[in-house]
């Protein structure tokens, strides 16, 4: 029998996606540095602090995301 493995952090994304109507999933990333690299480098251009990672995400999914509770990754 076959198991299928999740990865906690991508399914909390995907939850995310479709609880709060987020218009794309978010990038989960683990590295703060390369979070803000990607988001740099994309259109994406906002960090938020996921579900125990850092979400990639456009300025309007973060605004959505926000008005849900989550927060702004702080940039260090």
């Amino acid at each position: 029998m076959q198991t299928q493995r999740t990865n906690p952090h991508i399914d909390a994304a995907i939850s995310a996606q479709g609880a709060l109507g987020l218009k794309y999933r978010p990038t989960v990333i683990r590295d703060e540095a390369i979070a803000f690299s990607i988001a740099a480098r994309t259109r994406a251009g906002a960090v938020m602090l996921g579900e125990g990672a850092f979400w990639v995400v456009c300025l309007a999914d973060a605004t959505r995301l926000e008005r849900a509770g989550y927060e702004w990754a702080p940039r260090r």
